[in-house]
């Protein structure tokens, strides 16, 4: 399959990112290795298309397994030297009065029709003060012709992006969000500092 580009135009930009799916952990620490909280967790998380998701002590499992293999991704360097070294969408992706969704670096190499947990497809960065970028999350996403139905993953369905041509799912793995673990936004997440 060839690499999933974009458009480089801002209008088509600001489309795209108004577009991208992506979800955070609801806890009140941020530090990147707060561990889940399953009480702060499990009540009123979003996914994809809108809907509630209670998180189940086997998604809170599995959410940590995320954060156990993109650990090392703390560092941009390393995550581009693991292959994610494009971005997608291009810019920071930031939505007024939402939040934002950061920079998404993009492992073409991952992208098929499979979902596989602990390989995302996209890592998730939000600017820091000053320069640097701070692992915010991950993203999943699956062609949209490759796939005629939306993907789930943790029993949490992709949305379809026809923008950018894909299904998504993000997980806010390493950034705490009151709007839930895979809502569109994390207000907690800001364009800021790019």
């Amino acid at each position: 399959m060839p690499p999933l580009t974009f458009p480089r135009s801002r209008a088509v930009a600001a489309v795209a990112a108004a577009a991208i799916v992506a979800f955070a952990a609801c806890e009140s620490d941020t530090s990147p290795t707060a561990p889940l909280q399953p009480g702060a967790a499990s009540a009123h998380n979003h996914g994809a298309h809108g809907g509630p998701v209670v998180l189940t002590p086997d998604m809170l499992k599995a959410i940590a397994r995320v954060r156990a293999a993109t650990q090392n991704f703390h560092d941009l360097a390393t995550a581009q030297n693991a292959g994610y070294n494009v971005q997608f969408p291009a810019g920071c992706a930031a939505l007024a009065g939402s939040g934002a969704q950061g920079f998404h670096y993009i492992n073409n190499g991952l992208v098929d029709g499979n979902v596989e947990l602990l390989r995302p497809e996209l890592v998730m960065y939000e600017p820091k003060p000053g320069g640097g970028r701070q692992l915010v999350g991950v993203d999943y996403v699956v062609p949209l012709s490759l796939s005629a139905t939306p993907p789930t993953l943790l029993g949490v369905p992709f949305a379809p992006l026809p923008e950018l041509g894909v299904w998504a799912l993000h997980i806010w793995a390493w950034r705490p969000n009151p709007s839930g673990m895979f809502a569109m936004w994390n207000p907690t997440v800001s364009c800021a500092n790019q």
